[in-house]
């Protein structure tokens, strides 16, 4: 997980009048803090299910849930989590039936060349009592429950992934341990500040002394499972059995930043009709033209229209690419006269025939969004302006006048 620091710099130096241009002496110190939290708040009481019987399913529950500071911090969003299953050791006596404490967890090691596991418990982690007298319990590796407990979230729908009684917690694959872990995921703008796990436990039998219906209690729970490598030796019969459930962060991922990006009617807009020449803003904007869209330009493809007589079509195009995921785009427009909008050489519904749209009262509010792909868009507003005989560029002028808000949201990652 990648952490952030706080770093602060001071910088000394003495000057010596001999040296007038230049520090005799430099020192930087590079003051480097940070306050590392937890993202998860998981109990790590024990779960204990007791003395129980072959056969047997119960169930117990284990919360995982965000951390307050990790709720409280605004930067950071959601949490990927896994929950994996290790061997547990543990001191015992009566040949393995009493534990007696401490535990700790196994780690598996796997020889590389040849894929053979092996399970180490390391030292007894008991003090030697004062004049070393022998301590009482045998430190060792207790039968692995491991692969009777299942993991099963509450949520519907699930963001989560889930896993059957009697399994495998790991295999080797060519000489390397890869785990069979299961995984989670906490995210507040989804309101998903908890999982609460049910961890059921089904009981295996001994050999030999399984009932007839073994074969079923096992596929009712796991269809894929062979029940006959989930039989434990009749050496293990009263012993403690146990499982250690590592949970671990694996990925947090920042909040989403909403941010709007425009597109507007100015002088970089190309008229494909005139070569890809620039659009030429107007300087003479009629008094009927009382729409308004800030940030905007009234253009045309020259300034001013050149044939206020004849009917006359030109576009106007700009290229653009969102810079994160685009949750709204927002067209507003007004045109002297007629118009209609394409996204990508697609047609819109995004149209007028209406003759005045260059009004307060008439200028037109399209939704862009069902229209745009990722990577680069091209934006293109054919405009038609309905020629009068005879009349003049300030009797019939043409223009158009719009812009698009894209609202994005940008997001990252930290591993």
């Amino acid at each position: 997980m990648k952490k952030h620091f706080a770093i602060t710099i001071a910088a000394t130096g003495t000057a010596l009048s001999l040296l007038p241009l230049f520090a005799a002496f430099e020192a930087h110190v590079v003051n480097v803090t940070a306050r590392i939290e937890n993202a998860l708040a998981v109990s790590t009481a024990a779960i204990d299910f007791g003395t129980v019987f072959p056969q047997e399913k119960l169930g117990k529950s284990l919360l995982v849930e965000l951390s307050q500071s990790f709720i409280d911090e605004g930067r950071v969003d959601d949490v990927n989590y896994f929950i994996r299953q290790k061997p547990k050791c543990g001191v015992t006596t009566d040949n393995g039936t009493v534990l007696v404490g401490p535990t700790g967890t196994g780690h598996v090691n796997v020889n590389p060349s040849n894929g053979e596991v092996t399970i180490d418990c390391g030292p007894d982690p008991r003090p030697i009592p004062p004049g070393e007298q022998p301590l009482i319990g045998e430190w060792g590796l207790l039968p692995s429950l491991c692969e009777y407990i299942s993991k099963e979230d509450d949520k519907t729908p699930d963001n989560d992934g889930s896993l059957a009684s009697f399994h495998q917690p790991f295999q080797v694959v060519n000489n390397a341990i890869q785990w069979l872990d299961t995984h989670g995921r906490l995210a507040k703008s989804e309101n998903d500040l908890a999982d609460n796990w049910t961890i059921d436990l089904a009981v295996p039998c001994f050999g030999g002394y399984c009932a007839q219906d073994w074969e079923n209690f096992v596929h009712g729970i796991n269809p894929q499972a062979n029940p006959a490598d989930y039989t434990q030796p009749i050496a293990n019969e009263h012993k403690v059995f146990g499982c250690d459930l590592w949970v671990e962060v694996s990925g947090v991922s920042c909040a989403a930043e909403e941010t709007t990006q425009t597109i507007v009617s100015d002088t970089t807009n190309t008229v494909p009709e005139n070569g890809g020449a620039a659009a030429q803003a107007l300087s003479f904007i009629h008094a009927a033209w009382t729409a308004s869209i800030p940030g905007a330009t009234w253009i045309w493809e020259h300034n001013p229209v050149q044939n206020p007589g004849i009917n006359e079509t030109f576009s106007f195009e700009k290229q653009f690419t969102p810079s994160g995921t685009v949750s709204g785009a927002v067209l507003n427009i007004a045109t002297d006269n007629t118009y209609q909008v394409y996204v990508n050489n697609v047609l819109t519904t995004c149209a007028s025939a209406d003759e005045d749209n260059f009004h307060l009262g008439t200028q037109d509010t399209c939704n862009l969004l069902p229209y745009l792909q990722a990577g680069t868009n091209t934006l293109k507003v054919e405009v038609t302006n309905i020629g009068i005989p005879g009349s003049t560029p300030t009797i019939n002028p043409a223009g158009v006048l719009y812009k698009l808000t894209m609202t994005e949201e940008s997001s990252c990652t930290e591993e």
